[in-house]
């Protein structure tokens, strides 16, 4: 694990200004992406407790189908 700060640390001293702050910036992405809950990444971008909040949330409203409507005409073949 050292190595990798020690070898990031020795890239950035010798990049110009411009590649050490892409450079950094993707390093905090990263940093952001592994200090989220593992509910949000597995969910595929849900956050968490999104399932448990919206499971049941339409039970009390009235399911009615609607009239089926009238078949389209088509061409005979």
């Amino acid at each position: 694990m050292l190595s990798v700060v020690v070898e990031l640390d020795r890239i950035l001293k010798s990049s110009d200004p411009a590649t050490a702050e892409r450079l950094e910036s993707k390093v905090w992405e990263l940093l952001e992406n592994i200090a989220r809950p593992a509910a949000t990444v597995r969910g595929k971008g849900r956050p968490p407790g999104y399932f448990e909040r919206t499971f049941g949330a339409f039970r009390d409203e009235p399911f009615e189908r609607p009239e089926q409507l009238p078949f389209e005409k088509r061409e005979e073949w």
